[in-house]
Parts: structure tokens; sequence; C-alpha cells
């Protein structure tokens, strides 16, 4: 009796220490947590330094039942993605955390495309009693008869901030998932597998690296692509290797070309957040049509700043300098602020006309001179020109989507994940890579244009029968920044003689004293499209309008614009100094030009 006593003991005190010893491995392998889901999903690492897992604990971003042991219990309205828009308010906006930011994102023009939109249900025939404005609109509100709707749910309805996750489909997978899709470093599948006991939790980061970006901006415009130096070629795959086509794929097996990348990518290894604010990115609440009402930062913030030693949110940018942790600190902190008044808390002023960028996700630094006015700037002729439109090197044109809905087959929709009927297929007719077309923007400035949906549309009913009072062709330019920023701008005779710079479309130009001269390049009337003039042209050479801008307030040049432009030509080649006297009175010049009585001329061309 007395010697099993004596066993029963020595069990219990080995039960106790073991249990002890649990208990302090524990400890040291993960922090002490507010909730009980560790007992279960106990994660290597932290979400990140202001997310600790011993003082939030899970249950504050995911919810369910943090006092619950039986697992249906505990998973009870749960959230695996806390970012989510459909429950951000409740877990990334919950009070003491971050209250204002999801109602800002929800507005966002990433939440919401309403300019897409708009522009989609004015350019393409729709049913007027389903027009809306907004994605989260179009989710709740029941399948029509819009064309134009169908193909935004089907076709275009994968890249905004209300889809959902589906990390099992690749990049498509990843893009969408509200505050998550931007701020979380993405990890291979394996690591995240709820089902293991410890498992690597993604890190949540302001430092977005441009992946993040390029998820969703590597089509349409492609601004993603462009500034990263990759030109998303034709299907061909050339140049070749070994025989076959090209290694260099992006997702969806498209092929792409290396061209020069942006300037602030190429020579100073910048990411979108060295430029882009949490402003014009998330939004400041209120709600916007169109994409440039939206974003905070123009050319000008940087390179010829208006730097602050006393504003309002001079607190909000040592935050945000002390949240990025990789920011020098300053005593004295002067800074640039963007024309909304967001603290560019990393861009500060240098020794004499020098200013300094210290890059977000680095802290590297980067020196670069202030603005010097060239006498091409100074120019009263040229101060409708945006940045973009002289030092944009090169422009990503897309020409004639062809799109094909056959309603008697089904296809799932990107908004809900449901199938219902109605087929799209869609083609192109070519790719190109050019400098820009110019022509006056929504503000008033010239700046760059390349086509924006160029569509030609065929629709066949349940039985396969063509249906011509759907179809259509609706061919528009679109004037927007391709960040393929470069340092040197093009020779005047490249902007004043180049027809495709003007508008004109590829091919031969000539100016004469009854005016211009073109032949085109691509002849569109043998191609069967149907329509007379060139595919990557925007207006004639009298000046009539051959395509539709996306928005009213763009143009190509007029008649009398074109006139300006190119009869400067004439005296460009020989007379290419600013300050030229005959730049003076031109009119008289040309008139002198024209008539064979000018020192340079003996004859009329």
């Amino acid at each position: 009796m007395k010697r099993t006593s004596i066993i029963s003991l020595v069990v219990l005190l080995l039960i106790f220490i073991f249990l002890i010893l649990r208990q302090e491995y524990h400890d040291i392998s993960s922090p002490p947590s507010p909730d009980g889901c560790v007992v279960c999903h106990e994660p290597e690492t932290e979400l990140s330094p202001s997310h600790l897992l011993a003082v939030l604990g899970c249950s504050s971003c995911h919810l369910g039942n943090p006092f619950a042991r039986a697992k249906d219990r505990a998973h009870m309205g749960i959230v695996k993605n806390p970012g989510d828009l459909h429950f951000s308010r409740l877990t990334c906006g919950r009070n003491g955390c971050h209250p204002d930011l999801p109602q800002r994102v929800e507005k966002s023009i990433m939440a919401t495309n309403r300019g897409i939109l708009k522009a989609m249900q004015t350019l393409w025939p729709h049913d007027t009693s389903e027009s809306v404005h907004d994605v989260h609109e179009l989710i709740e509100k029941p399948i029509g008869q819009s064309v134009a709707l169908d193909h935004f749910r089907k076709m275009c309805g994968g890249c905004h901030l209300w889809r959902p996750r589906y990390p099992k489909l690749g990049e498509i997978g990843r893009r969408g998932g509200g505050c998550t899709d931007c701020h979380i470093q993405e990890l291979s599948s394996h690591t995240q597998d709820l089902s293991k006991k410890r498992f690597r939790h993604p890190e949540l980061t302001t430092r977005i690296p441009s992946e993040n970006c390029l998820k969703c901006h590597n089509r349409s415009a492609r601004i993603g692509l462009s500034y990263t130096g990759r030109f998303e070629s034709e299907a061909y795959g050339t140049p070749y290797q070994k025989g076959g086509p090209g290694s260099r794929r992006l997702s969806g097996g498209r092929f792409y070309l290396e061209l020069p990348s942006d300037v602030h990518h190429q020579k100073a290894g910048m990411d979108c957040i060295d430029c882009h604010t949490e402003k014009g990115v998330m939004g400041d609440g209120k709600i916007y049509t169109h994409q440039e009402e939206q974003v905070d930062i123009t050319c000008i913030t940087c390179h010829d700043p208006d730097l602050q030693n006393e504003n309002p949110d001079r607190e909000l940018a040592r935050r945000l300098e002390r949240l990025n942790r990789r920011q020098p600190s300053f005593s004295v902190l002067s800074y640039v602020i963007s024309p909304n008044g967001s603290p560019l808390y990393h861009i500060r002023p240098g020794p004499g006309n020098k200013m300094k960028l210290y890059r977000k996700r680095d802290g590297k630094e980067i020196v670069f001179e202030r603005l010097a006015q060239p006498e091409v700037h100074k120019a009263p002729y040229h101060k409708r020109l945006s940045c973009q439109a002289c030092h944009s090197a090169w422009m990503p044109q897309c020409y004639g989507c062809h799109e094909t809905l056959f309603k008697q087959a089904s296809q799932r929709g990107w908004l809900t994940g449901k199938k219902w009927p109605g087929r799209w297929v869609e083609g192109r007719s070519y790719l190109r890579f050019r400098k820009p077309t110019l022509g006056v923007c929504p503000d008033g400035q010239i700046g760059p244009f390349a086509p924006g949906c160029q569509v030609f549309l065929e629709t066949f009913d349940e039985k396969g029968d063509y249906q011509p009072d759907i179809s259509l062709r609706s061919l528009v330019m679109a004037s927007f920044d391709p960040h393929t920023t470069a340092k040197n701008s093009p020779d005047c005779i490249g902007c004043h003689l180049d027809s495709k710079v003007l508008g004109l479309g590829e091919g031969s130009l000539k100016v004469t004293g009854k005016g211009l001269n073109f032949k085109p390049v691509y002849l569109s009337s043998e191609s069967g499209l149907g329509i007379e003039f060139p595919l990557d042209a925007f207006v004639s050479a009298k000046g009539s309008l051959l395509q539709k801008p996306s928005r009213p307030q763009g143009r190509p040049f007029n008649g009398e614009e074109l006139k300006q432009i190119t009869r400067v030509g004439l005296c460009i080649p020989c007379h290419d100094q600013y300050d030229d006297p005959i730049y003076s009175r031109y009119e008289q010049s040309l008139s002198r030009f024209l008539a064979g009585d000018a020192p340079c001329r003996k004859e009329v061309p």
C-alpha cells in the first residue's frame, strides 16, 4: 500500500512537472493571447509590430467566439479575411482601431469602379432601368438584360476591392479582398494552412510592395507593367528562344517585351507608394467618378514643392514617419504636402536646390534637383502642355477589341460567383507601343491619349442567330498617364510633324500651303472592320472627330490647332531655338516663307 502511494505521488509529480514545462515552452514559443484561439491555431509569426497577438488576440480581427473550445461554437460568425469590405467595419473599423478607414475605402475609386461603369453604360447600349453607379450597388442588384453590365460582371468585375479573394485561382484570385488586397504581404499557400497546429501568419504592412499593385494594374491601361518596363506584346511569343515562343510571360500566359521603364523606377527604384498617398489610393471619404479627381499628387508636388514647417497635419506626418519604421527621424520636420493636404513625410529639403526622397519600403535616400524652368517650359505657346505630354517615352496601345456574346452558353460572374446565360469571348486586332497620341484632356491641358476600349461587339441569341440590334461598334480614345516618364523629351519635330502624335495615326504627313496631306499606313477599309479611317486615328487631317473621347470634356486637336501646330514645323528644322526672332513675329515670317520671300527660301514647296 505504501509502495503504491509512493508510485502514485511520483506519477503525479511527473505530470505536474510536465505541465509546467509545457506551459513554459508555450510561453517562449508564442506570446500570451487574450483569447483561446491559439489553443488550436498557433501562429509562428506576428501580424505586425502594431498588431501583436498578445494585445489583440485573434478574435479582435477574425471575430468568432474566442472563449468556446468546441470548433463549431468557436467558429460561429468567424471571418477568414478581416479586410473584406463586407466585414471591415466590424473588424478593421472597430472602435480603437481604424474607425474612419473602411467608410473611406468603400467610397474610393478602387471599390466603386464608378468611372468604368459610367463609361460602359454611356458608350454601350443598355436598359436605363438597370443603370447602376458603383460595384456594391451592382452586387445587390438582380441580374438583368443590360449587355454592358453583363460584360462588367463577367469580364471586368475581378479588379475591385469588394470582390472576395480566391487564392487558389492564382493572380486573379489574389485580387480584391478589401484592405487585405494592398496591406497583406503574400505568402505561399502551404504556409497558410490553418489545419496545422502551427502556421505562418501573413504580414500586415503599410510599406506596400509594387507587386501588390501590379496584381490588378497589368491589364487595360497597363500602367503597372509600363512603369516597370514591360509591354504586353502580341501572342506570337517573339523573340523566339530555341525555335519556340519566348519565356517572358505574364499572368494568363501573355507574352511581354522589355522596354525602358519609368525613370523613377529605373534610376531611383521607387515603388508605387513613394508617389501615391493614402488619400489618393484609399480615398478621402468623398465619392468620385474619375480617377484624377481622387489622385493626390502631380509632378510638381515633388519637383517644385511647397515645403511646410507648420501644418495642421504635422503630427500626422510624425506618426506616419514612426509607423513606417524605415524613415530617418528629424527633430525639425520640414516636409512636402500634396495638393489635397496629405503630408509627404518622406520628401524633405536637401542642401541648396536639392530635395531628398526616402523610399518608404527601405528608407534609402534619393537626392534630386528641384525643377529648373528651361525655355521650353516658359514658352507661352506651351503653357497648356502637361508634363506627361512631353515626358512620356511610350504608351501601350491596344486596338480593336473584338467581343462576342453567345447567349446559348453560360458563364460565371466575378461579383457573386454565380453562373447565368451568356458567355463572352474576347479577341483583339493588334497591340503596339509608340509615342502617345496627344489631345486636349478633360482639364484643358494637352496630354497623352490611347485607345480606351475600341469595341466591336457581336451578339448571338439563344438559337445562335446574329442579333444586329444589340451588336455595336464603339471606338473610344482615353487620356491617362502611361507611367513611362523619361527625363528627356522629344525634339520639336517629334511633336509638330509626327502624324501619330498629332492624332492622325501612323502614316506619311506633308504640310503644304493648302493644308495637311496625310496617307495612313493602316487601311481599315480593307480589313473588314466597317470603318474608313485608321484604328489609330483620333482626328482627320481636316480636324473632324473620328473616335469618341472617353469623357465629353476631352477631345483631339481641332482643325485650327492642327494648322497652328504643323505650320510651325515648316520652320523648326532650321529655327530650333525658342528665342529665334522669327517666333516673335511668326505670322509675318510664315507669310514670307510661303511666298518664297524668306531669306531661307527661294520658292514655295
